[in-house]
């Protein structure tokens, strides 16, 4: 697995704008494709998004292939990714793995 973060420097542009800019953090697996993603809102919101979990009223996750960096995305290390996973109240689950 690979993991990267970028920040979105818009508002989501839904019934959710007001929560802000967000920064994106993205598990990618081997063959390109996303494994976990998570979304923290400037307004402290966060949603976690997987394979287990894939939709709810807030979003999606994304489908296709990651296509690296063709954003900006930097690489972080998988420890990084965890840390947030383990230590994140998120607004759409309640249990993460």
């Amino acid at each position: 697995m690979k993991h990267y973060f970028w920040h979105w420097d818009e508002s989501r542009g839904d019934e959710y704008d007001n929560w802000g800019t967000s920064d994106w953090y993205y598990e990618v697996a081997d063959d390109e494709s996303y494994n976990r993603v998570i979304q923290i809102y400037q307004s402290g919101n966060a949603l976690f998004y997987s394979r287990e979990h894939i939709e709810d009223k807030y979003g999606i996750l994304p489908e296709g292939s990651f296509g690296c960096c063709e954003y900006g995305e930097e690489p972080i290390s998988a420890e990084a990714f965890n840390k947030l996973v383990k230590e994140t109240s998120f607004t759409n689950v309640s249990n993460v793995t």
